[in-house]
């Protein structure tokens, strides 16, 4: 049955309402924009007069014959072969639409079951599954072209030459070469050019500079498999020629079986970026780069697509800019404001670090309360009188480290009670310096996520789902707002979080699947061993060196790598790292990488946004790539712009939130309390 088409002037009031059932299926913004703009440009027919600019649409029609009203079976109509269809204005405006099959039927005979249905944008998700579409034949008919012939190889690098500049055609730096040495083609990676002048021939040579990076074999049933080692080398005059695109398609093919598709290769967009997700997960992985380049939206894209081969991976993001609520809207999101973790939670170098404000700790003091606490434990466990006397001994099952719920004010009844001994286990100064600082802490209105609890009771169970969902009811993924915190606070809630992923990895067998994302890494795991927080760093160091037997993975984010603990950094397997235009940075990646792709590095500060060096486990073989663009409402902190006149003038509206917030008490019930 061959189709035709209709076309449909917009500007005519008559067309539109004869043809308003066919247009409805056209479901496109630009269109039903010019049909609005039309219709408020002229208030009658097509013979009106007026003066807007005639709009006509020529959409795909499907004749039907012998029209029933009872058959209309317009479902089994082939798609038309045209893949859209084209709006046209007399202002030159083309505007595309979807190609619908409309059937050439009176409007109130179109049903709407009838039609093929156009995706909503929430239905238009973006997928990141390696499809089988996504590799490249093996086959292929171009004769690739020759560059010129091997004059040097030191097993690592090697020097191809050419006599003259016009026979290396469109060789650039960044692109890839071959030699073959029986059924194998050698893979080298151009890394510098050089003319130079031959006086023996007196003429120019060009000097290609290559680094080696593996080969490519032909197995026995015919189809061929990229390896990084290689086992004959080319010998001196061997030609080199352009690359092979089912040879660069094999060198940059997936090898895992969680494989997805993250963006492209940079110098070739045809070929398709893989990684392997579980290599990368199991393996620990680390986004890299100076500030702008794009590591965000990098980190939400493999965290979407981890999600979407992984649907049951449990995700805690450290957020210390508040950027990644608004590209995962479907998250669990908890603010500083709605922090909730019970003091009694904390082991006592958490508890202390915030104690103490990040200062140096008293031994005395701490010796203290690694008595007192357990003491307070025991009382809350057997419901004993808070005033009643000390244990004797019973409490030896419990330390100052066991998940075991206590009041605080039985720890404060403990220190009234050694102060009114004659025979004190400690001195009195340590004991009234103890009491003061836990009063203080407890009235500090920046630490009331502690002691929200006016009555103690156990809800690790409640705390623990609300961090990592162990019900599997709800969001799976956890983004916790830091930039609301005193410093000394994040690191023990960093250090806390970081350890109960770890320990309930532990208790779960290895059946429970944690990713803890840490952006900023270099806030906890300074390279500077004096700095930073040592049972954060311990924490995160558990992770990246066990974690993998038990199903909890780490993600380290930062623009300083040299900043970063070189140990810790050393377990992150699978590497991306964008633009850096540091040299100590770059030195750290340098070291990282095999030496088979060294001069890789030397593109690092010349890396566009969005672009990044992958190397690794989770790759099949070290990549310059380019990362897939992200839909609008994936992007980190697109509403932080500060330069929109709009966040300008809510700062104008709410300049008394601004005044509370910097004094730190947004949040806080009013009081009617006047200062003198």
């Amino acid at each position: 049955m061959r189709q035709t088409t209709r076309i449909i002037n917009l500007n005519c009031r008559n067309c539109r309402k004869e043809n308003q059932g066919r247009l409805k299926y056209m479901n496109n913004e630009a269109l039903m924009r010019r049909i609005a703009a039309a219709t408020d440009g002229q208030g009658s027919g097509s013979g009106s007069g007026q003066s807007a600019p005639t709009v006509s649409i020529q959409v795909p029609v499907q004749p039907v014959a012998n029209v029933q009203p009872q058959v209309a079976s317009t479902h089994q109509m082939p798609r038309p072969v045209a893949p859209q269809a084209m709006v046209q204005t007399t202002r030159q405006e083309t505007f595309l639409t979807p190609a619908i099959p409309i059937p050439d039927l009176p409007p109130e005979q179109i049903k709407e079951s009838e039609f093929p249905k156009v995706p909503s944008k929430a239905e238009q998700v973006l997928s990141f599954r390696a499809k089988s579409s996504d590799i490249l034949s093996q086959e292929t008919t171009e004769a690739p072209a020759q560059i010129g012939v091997l004059a040097s190889c030191d097993g690592v690098n090697a020097i191809i030459q050419c006599s003259t500049a016009e026979s290396i055609g469109d060789v650039s730096v960044g692109q890839m070469i071959t030699m073959s040495v029986g059924k194998s083609r050698i893979i080298g990676l151009i890394y510098r050019l050089d003319q130079v002048a031959d006086t023996a021939q007196n003429e120019c040579v060009v000097r290609i500079q290559v680094e080696l990076q593996g080969e490519i074999r032909e197995q026995e049933n015919g189809s061929i498999k990229f390896h990084k080692g290689i086992a004959s080398y080319p010998t001196i005059g061997t030609i080199a020629t352009s690359i092979r695109a089912n040879d660069l398609a094999t060198l940059y093919a997936a090898s895992g079986s969680l494989n997805v598709v993250i963006g492209s290769l940079a110098q070739e967009q045809s070929i398709p970026a893989y990684i392997d997700v579980e290599n990368m997960l199991s393996k620990h992985f680390a986004v890299l780069g100076s500030t702008g380049c794009g590591k965000s939206s990098a980190v939400s894209l493999l965290m979407r697509a981890a999600q979407e081969v992984v649907p049951d991976l449990r995700t805690l993001v450290l957020d210390p800019h508040n950027e990644y609520s608004c590209a995962f809207e479907e998250a669990n999101t908890i603010d500083a404001n709605g922090l909730d973790i019970p003091f009694w939670l904390f082991h006592l170098e958490e508890f202390a670090e915030v104690l103490y404000r990040g200062k140096p700790k008293v031994d005395d003091e701490m010796e203290a309360l690694r008595e007192i606490i357990p003491e307070a434990k025991q009382r809350y466990r057997d419901g004993e009188d808070r005033m009643s006397l000390r244990s004797d001994g019973s409490s030896t099952a419990l330390t100052a480290d066991s998940p075991m719920p206590y009041r605080m004010s039985d720890v404060l009844a403990i220190v009234d009670e050694e102060l009114g001994l004659l025979e004190a286990r400690f001195t009195r100064s340590v004991l009234k310096s103890v009491k003061s600082r836990i009063s203080a802490l407890i009235n500090d209105a920046r630490y009331r996520f502690m002691f929200r609890d006016r009555t103690i009771s156990d809800r690790a169970e409640e705390v623990l789902n609300r961090f990592f969902n162990l019900s599997g009811n709800g969001p799976l993924m956890t983004i916790l707002q830091t930039s609301g915190l005193p410093s000394e606070v994040v690191n023990s809630v960093a250090s806390i979080l970081c350890r109960l992923s770890f320990e309930l990895c532990i208790a779960a067998n290895g059946t429970l699947k944690l990713l803890v994302v840490c952006e900023e890494a270099h806030r906890y795991i300074p390279a500077d061993m004096n700095a930073g927080f040592e049972p954060t760093r311990r924490a995160i160091a558990r992770i990246a060196k066990e974690g993998r037997k038990y199903g909890a993975f780490i993600g380290i984010i930062s623009q300083r790598p040299a900043e970063l603990d070189p140990t810790i950094l050393s377990q992150c397997s699978t590497v991306f790292s964008l633009r850096m235009s540091n040299e100590h940075d770059q030195t750290l990646i340098r070291k990282a990488i095999s030496s088979s792709s060294k001069s890789t590095i030397s593109f690092l500060s010349s890396l566009a946004n969005r672009e990044a060096i992958a190397f690794g486990e989770g790759l099949s073989t070290p990549m310059r790539l380019r990362f897939r663009d992200l839909p609008e409402q994936w992007l980190p902190g697109r509403d932080r712009n500060v330069f929109q006149q709009s966040a300008i003038s809510d700062i104008t509206h709410n300049q008394d939130l601004v005044f509370k917030n910097w004094r730190g008490v947004a949040g806080l019930p009013p009081t009617n309390r006047s200062v003198a």
